[in-house]
C-alpha cells in the first residue's frame, strides 16, 4: 500500500512540474525549460507504473 502512495505522490508531482512548463510557455514567464518537461514525463511515468504494480 506505501509503494503504491508514493507512485501516486510521484506521478502527481510530475503533472505539477508539466503543468509549470505549459503555463510558462502559455503566460511567457521566463523559466521555460525543456528539462522541467522530461522530468515530469518521467515522473508520470515512474509512478504510474509504482502505483499499478500494487
Amino acid at each position: 500500500m506505501n509503494n503504491q502512495l508514493q507512485g501516486y505522490t510521484m506521478a502527481v508531482l510530475g503533472l505539477i512540474f508539466l503543468l509549470f512548463n505549459a503555463l510558462s510557455y502559455i503566460f511567457d514567464w521566463e523559466s521555460r525549460s525543456s528539462a522541467f518537461s522530461i522530468l515530469g514525463l518521467v515522473c508520470v511515468v515512474i509512478g504510474m507504473n509504482r502505483a499499478r504494480k500494487n
